[in-house]
């Protein structure tokens, strides 16, 4: 079983390998199907990572929503057929610093960092 650090790398780990392979453009996003499902798959790492974060850790950093985070890996992995791209391209592009910081922060708390 991964520890809650563990699960928190991932999520480090998942967001530097979407900004290492980051499009330039919306265009060059909507051009690109194969990027958009990497992208996909990078999200439901940092989806699944959350889920199974433990309560207690959650705790120390409310301003993260954990539970729409774990709720969108669901409908990625669940209703694969619907997904949103739009609100995928919004997530790339406004979301992930934030939670990066935050996620960034809860392991420097923890002596990790």
């Amino acid at each position: 079983m991964r520890s809650d650090t563990e699960r928190l790398k991932d999520i480090l780990d998942a967001i530097a390998t979407i900004r290492s392979h980051m499009v330039s453009s919306r265009e060059e996003y909507d051009a690109d199907e194969v990027k958009r499902w990497f992208y996909l798959k990078q999200i439901e790492i940092v989806g699944e990572a959350s889920w199974k974060l433990t309560p207690e850790t959650k705790a120390k950093e409310p301003g993260i929503p954990w539970d729409r985070i774990a709720g969108m890996r669901h409908i990625l992995v669940h209703d694969y057929w619907q997904v949103d791209w739009e609100l995928l391209w919004f997530v790339l592009c406004n979301e992930l610093d934030s939670l990066s910081a935050k996620v960034e922060g809860l392991l420097h708390d923890a002596g990790v960092a």
